[in-house]
């Protein structure tokens, strides 16, 4: 008998994914301020407590303005190796870009992660696409997508023959001795011999995540990912999806169906969907909505001039994907989100395309109003379709929607029969 398929729910913990107004309204609600730190820590906790698969955590590394939205984050696998300690059994998936990072060096670090807590590690591999990013790490430019993603793929390939060259052995003498061999990679990029001086964790390697929403993203999720992470907003598109990676899947000789889709999420909750809506309204009111206006489309490096945020949005400037899928400057799958968000609405107002894309968190991932019941009706008939393995949630106003969301929330869910009302107790890359 095949084992029962549960609702996969990861934990995003990033401050940037948080409402604008988040901080100010923590503080009109006489909620105390807690170090960057202490909030990662905070997040750590609820992962285990509301039984997530894993913790996600997003790096941008990089400043993106002055003072820092977010607090000033700390490294991801630094946070999640301390965030390990205090946690024993939801997994933690760390995100580092394959343009920046030398893959011996990756390798190390995230071996080191998946020692420290005892299988649990994950890697999000991610291209980066900032160009003012790209100049703190030794580059005179970004690279283009084709060069990403071609770096990307042998990046990967390096990765994973550094963590599978290596094992525990117990020898005839009783003790048990770490063992590697060199991988001798010559590639076109890297030239590695190896072998990686940190032995396994009892799931072997990490698990890997990938970000894959254009083509070339696709083509290397389906080579090397064990899980993706996308941008689908709605049922069809999350089927659309499905397709078409399982058919990149197939072309890389893999089972189609093998590698879970999860989509982004931000819940705005309540007991009714009209407290749902005015607690996303009182969030609202604590944003100064003009000045991040420039950022809505300049984070894809798409400038288009607005005017007054209560103006209908230009929808004629808007350019289709298809034609800007090779020079996108930030991920893919976020624009096309946005944009059809966009087709969905005639006489959408700047104001709102702002809140889409920027001010009510998570980027441009789907945002979801209503009550408890309506939430986990929601996720029941996304379950049944069986396009997606769960969903990658964040929280608007941090820890008090997720306070609300692990108390009202997971026990219907569990009720329901669609979510595990147990913790997971297997290494991570097993889980999915």
């Amino acid at each position: 008998m095949s084992e029962k398929r549960y609702l996969h729910l990861n934990l995003v913990a990033n401050d940037i994914n948080l409402h604008q107004g988040a901080y100010g309204n923590e503080q009109a609600h006489g909620i105390p301020a807690r170090s960057t730190f202490e909030r990662l820590l905070e997040y750590g906790r609820f992962g285990d407590e509301g039984l997530f698969t894993a913790l996600f955590v997003g790096d941008i590394p990089g400043m993106q303005g002055s003072p820092a939205f977010d607090g000033g984050p700390a490294e991801p696998i630094t946070a999640l190796t301390a965030i390990s300690q205090h946690t024993k059994h939801v997994g933690l998936i760390a995100t580092a870009s394959t343009t920046f990072y030398d893959p011996y060096n990756l390798a190390r670090l995230l071996a080191s992660l998946d020692q420290a807590s005892d299988g649990r590690a994950g890697y999000n591999a991610v291209t980066s696409v900032i160009d003012d990013f790209a100049l703190n790490y030794n580059l005179v430019r970004h690279l283009d997508r084709e060069e990403r993603y071609a770096r990307a793929d042998e990046f990967l390939q390096v990765l994973r023959g550094l963590w599978d060259h290596r094992e525990l052995r117990r020898d005839p003498d009783g003790l048990t001795r770490f063992y590697a061999t060199p991988i001798n990679h010559r590639g076109n990029l890297f030239q590695v011999t190896g072998p990686l001086n940190v032995a396994p964790s009892r799931q072997g390697r990490p698990l890997i995540a990938q970000a894959g929403g254009s083509g070339a993203g696709i083509r290397v999720a389906a080579k090397h990912a064990e899980m993706v992470f996308t941008n689908s907003s709605t049922r069809d598109t999350a089927a659309v999806y499905r397709e078409t990676l399982d058919k990149a899947l197939a072309e890389q000789g893999r089972s189609p169906g093998s590698v879970p889709a999860i989509p982004g999420l931000i819940p705005y909750l309540g007991r009714t969907a009209k407290e749902a809506e005015e607690k996303l309204h009182e969030l609202d009111s604590h944003v100064d909505w003009a000045p991040i206006a420039p950022f809505a489309l300049g984070q894809f490096g798409i400038q288009i001039p607005v005017g007054d945020i209560n103006e209908a949005f230009p929808v004629d400037l808007l350019p289709r994907p298809e034609d800007v899928e090779k020079t996108i400057k930030s991920t893919f799958g976020n624009y096309v989100g946005l944009y059809n968000w966009i087709q969905e609405r005639p006489g959408v107002t700047v104001r709102d395309v702002v809140a889409q894309a920027v001010g009510r968190g998570g980027a441009t991932h789907r945002k979801f109003v209503g009550s408890y019941d309506d939430l986990v009706d929601d996720f029941a008939a996304w379950h049944s379709d069986g396009n997606v393995g769960g969903f990658n949630l964040m929280f608007s106003a941090g820890a008090q929607s997720i306070r609300e969301f692990i108390d009202e929330v997971v026990p219907r869910l569990i009720d329901r029969g669609i979510y595990r009302g147990t913790p997971h107790d297997r290494p991570l890359r097993e889980r999915f």
